[in-house]
């Protein structure tokens, strides 16, 4: 005779069919479950009761059902490429639903767990008789393949929904994100806005962030709009709306956004972070800092994420010194390496003559990321008959820079919803030999997995231009210059150089240059850096260098300067210097290849203090303008230099302020010749190995394997570049 409790199951499940917004309905569920030793599908039950009726938790906690919400308990882990104990939660299934074939939930985990094709085929024909709301099935199947990192399974599962009715808003919001990822952007953006048809709020918040991370701004504004049409006074919706015009630099409508806020909730912390943040937007670097300084030390959890607010804003501050950035640093890390107290032995388990296993962490491999900008040329060109390429995707955007970069690879996890442990564990598997970090303290960092130590060997490359501050990462990837041998002092990595630049400019687009013909009038200078690099001690050199040059302007592009509060603050700063308004020209975002055009109007750029231009400069040089930098005392502050040294061009290196003033006032004084020499500075740039792709590869994978020697034998924190002047 069947189990009472087997029983109980499926006569709930048909309930459910008639009555499936019912929590008591769901409670029994989850009890059931508990007592049949089925934690999975008891969580499930759980979470879908205190999603209809959030005061039934204590019940469920009466009934033993404590750990449901844990991203080790069913849909999570259903969701991953590989999953733990699948064979011996196959056979536990198995059994479950020969003795309860009414089992809807054990029969959809089987259709997931089923390696056979014929197998999982019965199992999903089970499964979608027995639902209880059409549908549900295929939505859940197409879930957890898109969280596997199968795009095109996840597609074939959602697509087969797009009759039901009424409309499956969940399951197009989802089937737009698959057919994303698998290139089909017209059908995608279909999908997204039959989802955005949905008038529950709740969803719409959920479908606002989706679409924003795939860069659909506009449209996940609109579906914020809707939402708080539906529901004026929700402070979740109008955060997500600040937070994305505070992204997109919306700044006016940010504050009134925050201002609606502060009238409905005053307090609300992540108001306050926001507010904070637009700091930052303005320009101003020290009062950013100050701020995430005060909310780091007032909220007293030492491994917050505002630590890496902290650090990487700390690089934009012209009041610190290179020896108080990296204390910072230091600082702020080492609460983070206090809290991991597992230790594991990696042993030397790599032979010679074996491909090393590689891996980046990233969830930027998209768009034009400065990341991707970098590191896809170098990706295409590894050598995979000497490294065996993982990628950890930690990222939610897609696009095609995305899929060519996983082109590449010759593993690639989707780990955006793996927490650090977890993805540890996953790369510990995966036995690799040399992980490498390309976020540093960026937004989508997960330097937690490199603190829990998930390889041997662990680097931090492109991605930030700084110590990390972590003794757990082993090597910085630098230059002679960014990382000279006499700053060890400022790194708690160990340095490898590279022989040339750190960084190398081999563009995946084509970027022309400009038809038109030579211009003539004034001399302008300009940077297109974002507003915080432009520093009160940066405003003050650049005036010193228009006064030096009567009748130049000053052309600045960024983001912010589409804000009219952010160019009278800097109009302010600039007149604070003597320079008349009509001397400026401020411009804010347009898209890359219309901005790529518009070093046209340009002369010569300036580079900021003490945080140099990286992509910007370098864009700025392909498009055949000069940049005039100044030698700083750290990574951030020498980008610039070493750009010019290894384009040959050490002229353009200031030592000193002064010297910063008459290298500009000399390169202006030729205007007419390098207004002439675009097309012929181009070519010398192409030719020089700043472009060199070929050989910074060969470059790069050469000081991987002296990484690895260097951890085989031990005993060094620098590998020095050789024959660097």
């Amino acid at each position: 005779m069947k189990n009472r409790k087997d029983q109980d199951v499926a006569k709930l499940w048909q309930q459910l069919k008639h009555s499936p917004t019912q929590p008591e309905l769901w409670l029994n569920l989850a009890g059931n479950y508990t007592k049949l030793g089925l934690p999975w599908q008891a969580g499930y039950a759980a979470r879908q009761t205190i999603r209809l009726d959030a005061t039934l938790l204590t019940e469920l906690q009466a009934i033993g059902c404590v750990h449901f919400q844990e991203e080790s308990q069913g849909d999570s882990l259903l969701g991953r490429a590989e999953m733990p104990q699948s064979d011996a939660m196959f056979e536990r299934f198995s059994l479950q639903v020969q003795d309860c074939p009414g089992d809807w939930l054990t029969w959809l985990y089987l259709a997931r767990l089923c390696k056979v094709l014929a197998q999982a085929q019965e199992a999903i024909e089970h499964a979608v008789s027995l639902e209880p709301i059409v549908g549900e099935s295929l939505h859940w199947l197409g879930v957890w393949r898109l969280n596997a990192g199968d795009a095109q399974a996840a597609v074939s599962a959602l697509s087969a929904l797009l009759e039901v009715r009424p409309v499956r808003f969940g399951s197009m919001m989802y089937l737009g994100e698959a057919l994303l990822r698998t290139g089909k952007v017209a059908a995608a953006e279909k999908a997204f806005a039959r989802a955005s048809q949905s008038n529950n709020p709740d969803f719409l918040l959920t479908l606002s962030s989706k679409v924003f991370a795939h860069n659909y701004w506009q449209e996940a504004m609109q579906v914020l709009q809707k939402a708080i049409s539906l529901r004026p006074k929700s402070v979740a919706l109008l955060l997500a709306l600040a937070k994305i015009q505070s992204e997109t630099y919306e700044l006016k409508a940010c504050r009134d956004s925050l201002a609606k806020i502060s009238e409905l909730e005053p307090d609300n912390q992540e108001a306050y972070s926001l507010t904070a943040g637009l700091q930052g937007r303005m320009g101003d670097a020290r009062g950013h800092l100050a701020t995430l300084q005060k909310a780091y030390e007032s909220r007293g959890d030492p491994l917050s994420r505002l630590a890496s607010s902290v650090a990487m804003t700390s690089l934009y501050n012209d009041t610190m010194t290179a020896n108080e950035v990296a204390a910072l640093h230091r600082e702020l890390c080492a609460p983070i390496e206090a809290a991991v107290t597992q230790k594991i032995d990696f042993g030397n388990r790599n032979t010679p003559g074996q491909r090393l296993r590689i891996a980046c962490v990233t969830g930027d491999l998209h768009r034009q990321h400065p990341v991707n900008i970098f590191m896809l040329p170098v990706l295409k060109r590894i050598d995979h008959a000497l490294f065996e390429v993982f990628v950890y995707h930690t990222g939610n955007m897609h696009d095609e820079y995305t899929r060519q970069a996983k082109s590449c690879t010759d593993h690639w996890l989707e780990a955006v919803a793996l927490d650090d442990a977890a993805l540890q564990q996953a790369i510990v598997a995966d036995e690799i030999d040399i992980l490498i970090d390309l976020g540093g303290h960026t937004a989508s960092h997960r330097l937690g997995v490199f603190a829990l130590r998930a390889a041997p060997v662990q680097v931090t490359f492109l991605g930030y231009p700084h110590s990390t501050g972590l003794s757990c990462i082993d090597w910085l990837v630098g230059d002679a210059t960014v990382s000279p041998a006499e700053h060890l002092h400022l790194f708690s990595e160990g340095i490898a150089q590279l022989p040339q630049s750190v960084f190398c400019w081999a563009p995946v687009d084509s970027y022309p240059l400009p038809t038109a013909p030579a211009k003539k009038g004034p001399v302008v200078f300009g940077s297109f850096n974002n507003a915080m690099k432009i520093t009160p001690k940066t405003v003050e050199l650049w005036a010193r260098v228009l006064k030096a040059v009567p009748n130049s302007i000053l052309l600045l592009k960024a983001p912010s300067f589409r804000d009219l509060e952010v160019q009278t603050r800097f109009t302010a700063l600039f007149v604070s210097q003597g320079i008349e308004p009509s001397r400026l020209e401020f411009r804010g975002p347009t898209e890359l290849a219309a901005m790529m055009q518009e070093y046209a109007d340009l002369d010569i750029a300036l580079d900021p203090t003490p945080y140099n231009g990286g992509t910007t400069t370098l864009q700025a040089l392909w498009m055949g303008v000069p940049v005039v930098t100044l030698l700083g005392t750290n990574f951030v502050s020498r980008m610039g230099a070493s750009f010019m040294r290894t384009l040959n061009r050490s002229e353009w290196i200031a030592h000193d302020e002064t010297a910063y003033v008459q290298i500009a006032a000399q390169l202006a004084a030729g205007i007419a010749t390098l207004r002439a020499s675009r097309a012929l500075f181009r070519e010398q740039m192409a030719h020089s190995a700043l472009c060199d792709i070929s050989l910074y590869v060969r470059d790069f994978q050469d000081l991987l394997h002296k990484m690895w020697q260097a951890y085989r034998q031990g005993g060094t924190r620098l590998i020095a570049a050789q024959n660097n002047e």
